[in-house]
């Protein structure tokens, strides 16, 4: 018997024994031989705990690798074989089922028509290094590698059973796409589209970059497309300025119409027939003084000698033309001694008639030059 000093072995635990037990090794030692198996075949490159036994089909790494080495026609034409689009003619491509069930191949083969398209003309980013000399064949080649590939990442962007992650960047490389071709309204739609599914979030919280880089190539293509309204709007008022130049200018009325309405024809009618006027009204002034001063000498003459006919009291005694002329006295009879206070009177008449004429004339040509000053001033203003 034992001795009952000595003490006895503990028994063994469930977890002990189970992590002991030769089966549960020869388990581990054939999954680490799988795992390593499998690795040496498809490799661990794109593996995810979320889905741990997808892998991309042999033609679809062929094609990755394609599009790696920058052979975009080769990876295009072996996408385009494993989803059975067909190749991309004059803008138009397959849409078969295959595209919506292989959904990541139909993602690469967009990217794939990106840059095909982008091959044609300016990179992305340096499209408006294009405009100083834009080649439209270049342009009309780019859009439609662009059509093609909208028909491709709209038709898994707008797919509801589409991981949402796929979704946003199919419609962020959408906007890319049209932002390529300068299309920038329609870029800023889809990406609005990417930021309904995923919101661009300042700040690293976790969160998918590809709505902060949606956002951010979003307001890029508002500010373009900013600036297109601003040139366009500038081009359109620049030929109604020149319209508006064209158009003959009214008539200054501060320098053509003084220069001909109210310059020197209305000052020739009032210095010059006015003037002419008053310049008669002198001559005739100065002939009735002249007749006047004859026939006072005359009377003065007859009346000194006392005896003679009396002179004719008309004649040339009138003023201007056109007045009427005085009443001639009648004549006294041959040696009959008139009054002389009645010739005197007579005479003095005449001569205040001949001192009043020229005075008359003087203000009616002033009054005619003052109108025609008055006219000229009126027309001028």
């Amino acid at each position: 018997m034992p001795d009952a000093k000595t003490p006895r072995p503990k028994p063994k635990g469930r977890a002990q024994r189970f992590a002991t037990h030769p089966v549960v090794w020869a388990v581990l030692v054939v999954a680490c031989l799988l795992g390593g198996l499998g690795y040496l075949v498809t490799g661990c490159g794109d593996w995810t705990p979320s889905e741990p036994f997808t892998r991309n089909a042999p033609d679809v790494d062929r094609a990755i690798d394609l599009y790696d080495a920058g052979q975009y026609e080769s990876a295009e034409e072996a996408l385009t074989t494993y989803l059975t689009t067909g190749p991309c003619s004059d803008g138009s491509i397959g849409l078969p089922k295959r595209v919506y069930e292989k959904y990541n191949g139909s993602f690469d083969l967009g990217l794939t028509l990106f840059r095909m398209a982008e091959k044609y003309g300016e990179r992305f980013g340096d499209e408006e290094k294009g405009d100083a000399g834009a080649d439209e064949p270049v342009d009309e080649q780019r859009s439609l590698e662009i059509d093609c590939a909208q028909i491709i990442v709209k038709a898994i962007g707008s797919d509801v059973k589409v991981p949402v992650d796929l979704r946003a960047r199919a419609w962020y490389l959408s906007g890319n796409l049209e932002f390529l071709r300068k299309e920038y309204e329609a870029a800023v739609t889809s990406y609005d589209e990417s930021l309904k599914l995923i919101p661009g979030i300042e700040g690293d919280a976790g969160v998918d970059e590809i709505g902060r880089d949606a956002a951010w190539n979003r307001a890029i293509a508002l500010r373009r497309l900013r600036e297109e309204e601003e040139q366009d709007a500038g081009q359109d008022a620049e030929p109604d300025a020149d319209e508006e130049q064209e158009e003959p200018e009214e008539p200054d009325a501060g320098e053509d119409d003084a220069g001909e309405d109210g310059g020197d024809p209305d000052a020739g009618d009032g210095g010059e027939e006015d003037g002419g006027d008053a310049g008669d009204g002198g001559e005739d002034d100065q002939d009735a003084g002249d007749d006047a001063g004859d026939d006072a000498g005359e009377e003065q003459k007859e009346d000194g000698d006392a005896g003679g006919e009396e002179p004719d009291a008309g004649g040339d005694s009138g003023g201007g033309e056109g007045d009427d002329e005085p009443q001639q006295s009648p004549i006294a009879p041959e040696g009959d001694d008139q009054p002389p206070s009645s010739s005197q009177s007579q005479m003095d008449r005449l001569l205040d008639e001949l001192e009043e004429a020229p005075t008359y004339q003087e203000e009616q040509s002033k009054q005619r030059a003052a109108e025609g000053r008055r006219r000229r001033v009126m027309e001028d203003k």
